[in-house]
């Protein structure tokens, strides 16, 4: 049993499941060694490692986690960097410069400081400037460092107490006597976002995603990363694995706009939209309990979560693509992290919710891409990313009717 927990484990780390428990068979530190003193291998065990090196081993999970870190992301010194990239390296069709930090700022401004200065950046080079593919290993902040429980934060430290324990107290017991109304009013807010995300989000949470630079042929590194302005500078919130557009993008192609706006935040049909989702969506600028269909070519399927993103004023680009979970939330066909998309920007499961709960309608999403590192294919030997192959046309043709008094009807290609 605890073999089989550790496989479901480590399939959960890799981003796919169905491969065979090799682990139990497999010498380790022998055939790293043999790797890396350089003993000769026929085809058979060099693709045994790169199999063996692109997921994990269930024998020891610990080096098989090195192993795949090393391939793929690797150690970041700069964890702000993604966050950074609007500022330094995305230039604004308009003036052929880097936007300014201002740009990053949701236009509402009813919402709080902190909300407003929430922003997406999706890193679509799947390669860097050397070639190489990048690989992706996922962050995600602590909880109770989210800028939505400073108070909490507080009381949890001054009790020492696990943060989410909190979320069975009531505000009467949290609050000192001396506090003001508003303070009252605020900390309840904080209580309330508590509860609903360990009801709404937590429930579905798994591993991080660790994925190596070339995995099943794919150029793996393509990345979303949800961002804060916090005391003047970006901060990386969240990285996630993801998926853009099949088909090769250059900037000029205008396909994706550099700048867009979170326009409709929708919801999933696992869960249950309850009165706590709407006074949270209130508190987040807008959202709302449809959810969201693709047509398919006739035979809609759902897109759990969707959030409908549009071109920023003045920008030009498609209109009809979203932030979502994949379907099915699993890593199809090990495909996750490469260009494989209709065009809409996928995640993960938990991912996804946590998205759509962290994120504010109107938050900006920037979109950076590079014609000559945006690539879908990799040499696993080398880690060395391919040139882009398009794939065949899609063909949509197919009946149009639908019943869309509870969902809403999406398509790419009108």
């Amino acid at each position: 049993m605890k073999q089989q927990n550790r496989k479901r484990k480590c399939e959960r780390i890799a981003g796919f499941r169905g491969l065979p428990s090799w682990g139990a068979k497999i010498n380790v530190p022998k055939i790293l060694g043999m790797l890396v003193y350089g003993i000769p291998m026929g085809a058979f065990m060099r693709a045994l490692i790169s199999g063996f090196a692109a997921l994990c081993v269930i024998a020891s999970p610990a080096l098989a986690q090195t192993t795949i870190t090393s391939m793929s992301a690797g150690k970041i010194d700069d964890i702000d960097a993604p966050c950074r990239i609007p500022f330094e390296k995305l230039k604004d069709m308009k003036t052929g410069e880097p936007f300014p930090v201002s740009a990053a700022i949701n236009e509402n401004d009813k919402l709080p400081a902190h909300l407003r200065g929430r922003y997406i950046v999706g890193d679509f080079n799947s390669a860097d400037e050397s070639g190489m593919c990048k690989g992706v290993k996922e962050y995600l902040t602590r909880l109770d460092q989210l800028s939505e429980f400073p108070r909490l934060r507080k009381i949890a430290a001054e009790r020492k107490i696990e943060f989410t324990s909190l979320a069975k107290e009531n505000v009467a017991t949290l609050t000192k006597a001396q506090e003001s109304l508003d303070e009252f009013e605020a900390l309840a807010f904080e209580l309330d976002d508590l509860r609903n995300y360990l009801d709404q989000v937590q429930r579905f949470e798994t591993d991080h995603i660790v994925k190596a630079r070339v995995y099943n042929g794919y150029c793996v590194g393509q990345t979303l990363n949800f961002c804060e302005i916090q005391n003047g500078k970006p901060k990386l919130v969240y990285r996630f694995i993801t998926s853009s557009s099949r088909w090769q993008q250059r900037p000029e192609n205008k396909y994706y706009a550099p700048i867009n706006v979170i326009s409709t935040r929708n919801w999933s049909s696992d869960r249950r939209y309850t009165p706590a989702d709407a006074k949270r969506d209130k508190r987040m600028g807008g959202g709302r309990s449809h959810i969201a269909m693709f047509e398919n070519g006739g035979s809609p399927i759902e897109m759990p979560n969707f959030m409908h993103f549009l071109p920023d004023k003045g920008y030009v680009g498609e209109r009809a693509n979203g932030i979502h979970q994949i379907a099915g939330g699993l890593d199809s066909g090990g495909t996750f992290g490469a260009p494989v998309s209709l065009g809409c920007v996928r995640l993960s499961k938990y991912q996804a919710k946590l998205a759509r709960w962290w994120t504010p309608q109107q938050a900006k999403f920037f979109i950076y891409l590079e014609a000559a590192t945006y690539r879908n294919y990799g040499d696993a030997k080398t880690a060395q990313a391919r040139g882009y192959i398009n794939p065949p046309p899609v063909d949509t043709a197919g009946p149009r009717q639908y019943d869309t008094r509870s969902v809403g009807i999406f398509s790419l290609f009108r």
